[in-house]
């Protein structure tokens, strides 16, 4: 009886959850294909469900394209467009396509410029790497426009399973990918599980999932004790230096035509108190813009333009304060700013 009783509960639960907007249907493509990731992210026309908390806030439906990004419209091959890269940021699973950096950006260039989004949550500078070569063989792009935030740069030297990283060699830093294991009953087994909305209420809304858990107790045991702040700062300049470096050849987009917009501390900006430990070093942040601006490429920090426009609104840019990810105004200042640098500022040439 006890068995029964709580089984029908748990139906009950379900059913219900079904019926509102718990986060649900973004499937990422199976990683053992280098080819496919990042460029495909999740499975091609599939549509999904966001909403933030466990109150279900911000809900947003929408479906993914051909190559499982989050547009409303599918992305052709050689059509010479501009590509905004970024993680989670430009996924932007939270905001509508047109409050996105490159929904803004696409409307100022018009029906006549191509706007094509990538961004899956978790890259960093060398998953931007990858995915710019990718896109290149796909699209041939005519300019690019990358978000850069906070761990980009140091999170590029951590070996994590799916994803690409800088591994240290006698000839300095080389790409390279940690491919996943793939155990076919496993897979079937997860891909249930996440059909199930009360699962997906569990680890999407409430962000209770216990192998995210034990995959941060392994990689404290990995990491030991933290190295020498000077040796992080050799190791996060050799990927700016890579980086920069490997670029212009991977993506075939003349430095020019690449715009670099860094993401600042914006919790900082509304109370001082909540300001978040830099998981990059501010010299290396420092060393980016400097060294970018001097190899020919278009950077701008948004931490300043963020600052001065809270001063005179006192507008967030942000879903402060559930969520850092950027909200429509975040994006519509960014994407201002890219367009400056990359065809007001560059005279249309790109």
């Amino acid at each position: 009886m006890f068995c029964a009783g709580a089984a029908a509960a748990l139906i009950v639960l379900e059913l219900t959850l079904r019926l509102l907007p718990v986060t649900f249907g973004l499937n990422q493509v199976e990683r053992v294909d280098t080819a496919l990731w990042p460029l495909h992210d999740f499975q091609a026309h599939a549509p999904y469900t966001h909403s933030m908390t466990w109150e279900m806030q911000n809900a947003r439906h929408g479906r993914t394209n051909n190559f499982g990004q989050l547009a409303p419209f599918d992305y052709i091959a050689g059509s010479h467009p501009v590509v905004v890269v970024g993680d989670s940021y430009i996924e932007a699973q939270m905001n509508d396509y047109p409050d996105t950096l490159q929904g803004h950006l696409g409307n100022m260039l018009g029906p006549a410029g191509l706007v094509y989004g990538f961004g899956a949550s978790g890259l960093s500078l060398s998953d931007y790497l990858a995915l710019v070569g990718q896109a290149s063989a796909e699209f041939t792009p005519r300019a690019a426009v990358f978000l850069v935030i906070n761990g980009d740069i140091s999170e590029s030297l951590i070996d994590q399973v799916g994803h690409y990283y800088f591994r240290e060699t006698k000839d300095g830093l080389n790409l390279a990918f940690h491919s996943k294991s793939f155990n076919s009953l496993l897979e079937r087994m997860q891909q249930g599980a996440r059909e199930v909305r009360l699962y997906r209420y569990l680890t999407q809304n409430l962000r209770f999932t216990l192998p995210e858990l034990a995959s941060l107790f392994r990689e404290a045991r990995a990491q030991g004790p933290a190295e020498p702040v000077e040796k992080q700062a050799t190791a996060q300049y050799a990927v700016v230096d890579r980086f920069l470096a490997e670029l212009p050849g991977r993506s075939g987009i003349e430095p020019r035509c690449i715009a670099f917009l860094l993401d600042g501390d914006r919790y900082a900006l509304y109370d001082p108190r909540l300001a978040s430990p830099p998981a990059d070093l501010p010299g290396a942040r420092a060393y980016f813009l400097r060294r970018a601006s001097e190899l020919g490429f278009h950077v701008a920090d948004l931490q300043p333009l963020f600052r001065d426009h809270f001063k005179r609104h006192r507008r967030h840019f942000d879903y402060y304060p559930v969520d850092r990810h950027l909200n429509g105004l975040g994006h519509r200042l960014a994407a201002e700013r890219a367009y400056d640098l990359l065809f007001r500022q560059n005279g249309g040439r790109c």
